[in-house]
């Protein structure tokens, strides 16, 4: 594991959008995991002011959406199919359609499934996967569950945290959004694992107990579904000091 911590979260954006970056330049037709949330907000606008300075370097990618709400159409504000294509906007406009694979998730989940499975192997596998980490209560990547989530899981449905839920149903009434959000569909821990190199990215002190429960010892499912990346063959970790404040670090 290769473990960076930086003074700040703009810090933190810029180590991960070079380790990205580093990845295209090594092998231009890579397949990235998307993970989306406010964690990949500042490296996501990196990347796009990128894309427009130097789009040839990019032009090659492919990309794969990791994990949707059920029953949330790709044009739904809470949709993260939505999220990746407004944050970026500009590579996919670059990019070939055939190298995208988005989650329709008003779709049949088992035909979801199929697809994508069927990209990753045309692919030939994930080249490099982008995850956040969930809060104290569900310290999960991608939508990897917390005490339902096995080290064996594929791509499923999934039942979401219910403080996920709640939350997700309040932004919807907010918006006026009809969904019913209970659950979500997600690549599962096995596939994160599969992944040739992963990328987790964790800033503020309100994932600090996360960060701790997921690095600091061995694999422990039942308290923290993330704890599975210590398992991983080439694991990157980019936090700012306020997340690595429980890390024991040597």
């Amino acid at each position: 594991m290769k473990l960076l911590i930086e003074k700040k979260t703009s810090l933190v954006d810029k180590k991960a959008f070079e380790t990205i970056k580093a990845q295209v330049k090594q092998k231009p037709d890579s397949l990235i995991g998307l993970a989306v949330g406010k964690t990949t907000d500042g490296l996501y606008k990196l990347i796009s002011r990128d894309v427009l300075k130097s789009p040839i370097q990019w032009k090659k990618v492919k990309l794969f959406q990791i994990d949707e709400n059920l029953g949330t159409s790709p044009d739904s504000l809470i949709s993260f199919n939505h999220e990746v294509r407004q944050e970026l906007n500009p590579l996919l406009k670059l990019v070939n359609p055939k190298n995208v694979f988005l989650i329709d998730g008003t779709k049949n989940p088992k035909l979801i499934i199929k697809e994508a499975y069927k990209f990753i192997k045309k692919n030939k596998g994930i080249d490099l996967i982008i995850l956040g980490l969930g809060p104290i209560y569900d310290p999960h990547i991608a939508y990897n569950t917390t005490g339902k989530s096995s080290l064996n899981s594929k791509m499923r449905v999934v039942d979401l945290h219910p403080k996920i839920t709640k939350k997700l149903k309040s932004k919807s009434l907010s918006l006026s959004v009809t969904a019913k959000y209970l659950k979500g569909i997600t690549v599962g821990i096995k596939d994160i694992l599969e992944s040739k190199k992963a990328l987790l990215i964790a800033y503020g002190k309100d994932k600090a107990r996360s960060v701790s429960l997921t690095l600091n010892g061995k694999v422990n499912m039942s308290k923290a579904s993330a704890s599975a990346l210590v398992l991983h063959k080439d694991l990157t970790v980019i936090l700012d000091k306020a997340a690595s404040k429980y890390l024991i670090t040597t």
